[in-house]
């Protein structure tokens, strides 16, 4: 079966834009087998993904998935594809499906599905003849590698990978390899090549966003490390751990578990600016956690906790105090987040703090990035589906630090440091 696009389009009410069209053009070519698309945001990408989608599903007996990292991202495009199915077929012709996951299938045999790489063995055991990464930057590569590329080889499908840049990961090497190979095409399109992006909004974005932002996010342009919050962080690892000291002092920051994430326990000798000590752990209840909590402060010489105390921390802070433990609350908004991630970015690029040689924390603080809202702001965040709970923890922890250049001044002399903090002293990061 041929599908006629001009024909198409017009009865489901697309008028692709230019960048768009030239995708199309790559899709139509049945030669080409993996298509990468780098495009800054609203370029349309939602839209283009629901009409692949739907032109593949019109053709009888075929199977397409929808990967995002989260299930919400996968429901904007499955919202634009029920609006062009709408167009097409008798309302009751075709089965939807919400739970457990969205699913359209139609008469002809042909199916859509949607699928989120936070659960992974879910992607399990099928094979599309179609299928679309969206927010492919944001996948974690060992997904792609593991559960996403053999879903296309035994009916030998399509994949398409759809996102904007993420610095040069792995979406990166996926859209320079399409590039070069016969039977793949890669685009690269900024966010104003779609007309209904106003022109005062690019200008603005343009002045509101650091620089780099505004390339990575609306030019659509691959940049080294421009995704990274955390420089050198390969120069501050450290492969001991320490037993307490008698005339040193001690934070212990705590990163609460919320939901499916972890506690991360991280101790910081305020003399030496070095991890003496780290725990992580989830699915534990909450007693144990204060448990755990209260025994690692203790045997760090009643080390100062720093805890999150934002939602479910608050009743477990009341019970710490309880226990004559020393105690800041932290409670995170975006204001406060900021500082906070802004402090631990100058101690890890100055050399201000060193950490363990612990693989998780070491991924997450690589991996920690920013994110572009819905309104045009900076969230600094985990990429979507994975965590930042080890580099909240340190964070919380290096927040309790004061000067690097403290450290460097009162190495010989730890009593007469801590002598001198108590009394007050007003020492400040170098920003």
């Amino acid at each position: 079966m041929t599908i006629k696009d001009e024909k198409l389009l017009s009865k489901v009410g697309f008028k692709p834009h230019e960048g768009q069209e030239a995708v199309l053009k790559a899709v139509q070519n049945e030669k080409i087998r993996d298509i990468t698309l780098s495009a800054g945001r609203r370029f349309g990408k939602s839209l283009l993904c629901a009409y692949m989608a739907l032109r593949e599903i019109l053709i009888p007996n075929r199977r397409v998935w929808i990967v995002a990292p989260t299930y919400d991202l996968t429901q904007k495009v499955f919202t634009y594809l029920l609006q062009f199915i709408g167009k097409i077929f008798e309302h009751g012709s075709y089965r939807i499906q919400t739970r457990p996951f969205p699913k359209l299938t139609l008469p002809n045999g042909s199916w859509v599905e949607c699928k989120s790489t936070e659960n992974p063995n879910g992607l399990l055991g099928e094979e599309v003849d179609l299928l679309i990464v969206d927010e492919a930057a944001m996948t974690p590569p060992n997904i792609y590698e593991r559960y996403l590329f053999p879903v296309t080889t035994s009916r030998r499908g399509r994949t398409i990978f759809i996102s904007t840049p993420f610095g040069k990961n792995w979406f990166y090497r996926k859209f320079v390899e399409c590039t070069e190979k016969e039977d793949g095409a890669s685009f690269n399109y900024p966010s104003n090549i779609n007309p209904e992006f106003p022109s005062s909004e690019w200008e603005r974005a343009r002045k509101m966003l650091p620089e780099a932002v505004f390339k990575q996010e609306h030019l659509a342009t691959f940049l080294d490390d421009a995704a990274s919050v955390f420089r050198g962080i390969k120069d501050i690892i450290d492969n001991t751990y320490e037993e307490p000291l008698p005339t040193h002092r001690y934070i212990l920051g705590v990163d609460l578990a919320k939901m499916e994430d972890f506690t991360v326990l991280t101790v910081v000798d305020r003399f030496s600016h070095k991890v003496v000590a780290w725990d992580r752990f989830n699915k534990v209840e909450y007693p144990l956690q204060k448990a755990r909590i209260s025994a690692m402060a203790k045997k760090y010489n009643n080390a100062k906790v720093i805890v999150d105390s934002t939602g479910v921390g608050n009743p477990i802070t009341d019970d710490l105090r309880r226990e004559e433990l020393v105690i800041d609350d932290f409670k995170f908004t975006n204001k406060s987040k900021k500082e906070l991630v802004d402090k631990l970015s100058i101690f890890i690029e100055q050399k201000g703090v060193w950490i363990p040689n612990e693989p998780i924390l070491i991924d997450e603080l690589e991996s920690f990035g920013y994110q572009m809202t819905e309104s045009g702001n900076i969230k600094y965040s985990a990429p979507i589906g994975l965590h930042d709970d080890c580099v909240m923890s340190l964070g919380l922890a290096v927040w309790g630090l004061y000067s690097i250049d403290t450290i460097k001044d009162k190495q010989e002399d730890p009593v007469n440091f801590l002598l001198e903090e108590k009394r007050g002293r007003k020492i400040r990061v170098r920003r």
